[in-house]
């Protein structure tokens, strides 16, 4: 599914611009959508899903346009959202809370409802935990339910937004295959700040600061920001004022630098390095 922003503004009030002329195109597969706090990710995710409408620009979603009425309803039957505060409601049981979602997404009759969700609990692995109440769920579980409701509809668009923050190294790979295999089968806007997620997940990168992309590319155009400015400098060897410390062991300290620092190896760049360039350094 293709996604089109052009020109997107959002502020809110005096002197709080979240964005500030945003361009970007999604044109499938896993998007990884970096930045700092208060860069505007969440907000660029609510605009994109319909809920937060924009004070200026365009969003075209699968050809419809968010600016209309006709279009942002017609865009919404195609968009599954996943915020970062799922809002579930504790007492009812998993399968309860996905009938609700679907009824309230106007999804069938209740036969076609109870089919529906008993894939959907099926597809995030929970067919055998769809009558616990969702109280007794461990925090991956609660993604896993929020994953299923923003699925019900067969969304082609699914936004999810910092979906493996808080869970533990089993629950995040166990996260990570689940939105894996569907992103196979949509576009897949992935806001998070974990860069391994995205190293692991994500086919392209779109990075924001100040409310506007800084850089749009594939994970390796990413990684390639800070290949000939990654080191490894023995400890204790001063890095230089501009150098940025990204990890160190008791014999070197892995550094990114505008230039060789003294005594520095340069090493291959990862993913996080491409970030910290980008952030730190900028991207020329």
């Amino acid at each position: 599914m293709n996604v089109e922003v052009s020109g997107l503004t959002k502020v809110f009030g005096p002197g709080v611009r979240a964005l500030d002329g945003a361009d970007l195109a999604f044109r499938g597969g896993i998007v990884g959508l970096l930045g700092p706090n208060g860069a505007g990710k969440t907000t660029l995710m609510r605009v994109l899903t319909g809920s937060l409408r924009p004070t200026a620009g365009r969003v075209v979603v699968d050809g419809h346009d968010l600016a209309t009425n006709r279009g942002r309803r017609a865009a919404q039957r195609t968009i599954g959202y996943m915020p970062q505060e799922l809002g579930l409601y504790p007492d009812l049981t998993g399968r309860e809370f996905l009938d609700y979602m679907a009824s309230l997404k106007g999804i069938g009759g209740r036969r076609v409802r109870c089919s529906r969700v008993r894939d959907m609990l099926s597809r995030v692995g929970l067919e055998e935990h769809g009558g616990r109440r969702i109280a007794e769920y461990s925090g991956g579980m609660r993604r896993r339910i929020g994953i299923a409701q923003s699925l019900l509809g067969d969304p082609g668009l699914l936004v999810v937004d910092e979906p493996t923050a808080g869970l533990d190294p089993e629950e995040r790979m166990r996260f990570r295959s689940l939105i894996a295999h569907i992103g196979q089968e949509r576009t897949v806007v992935l806001g998070t700040h974990i860069l391994d997620d995205v190293s692991q997940l994500c086919s392209s990168v779109t990075v924001l600061s100040a409310g506007r992309p800084s850089f749009h590319g594939t994970v390796r155009d990413m990684i390639d920001v800070a290949r000939g400015r990654t080191y490894e400098v023995p400890v204790g060897v001063p890095v230089g004022q501009r150098a940025m410390v990204v990890g160190t062991s008791p014999e070197y300290c892995r550094v990114v630098a505008p230039e060789t620092p003294s005594r520095g190896r340069p090493v291959p760049p990862t993913l996080e390095d491409g970030y910290i360039a980008l952030m730190c350094l900028g991207a020329e």
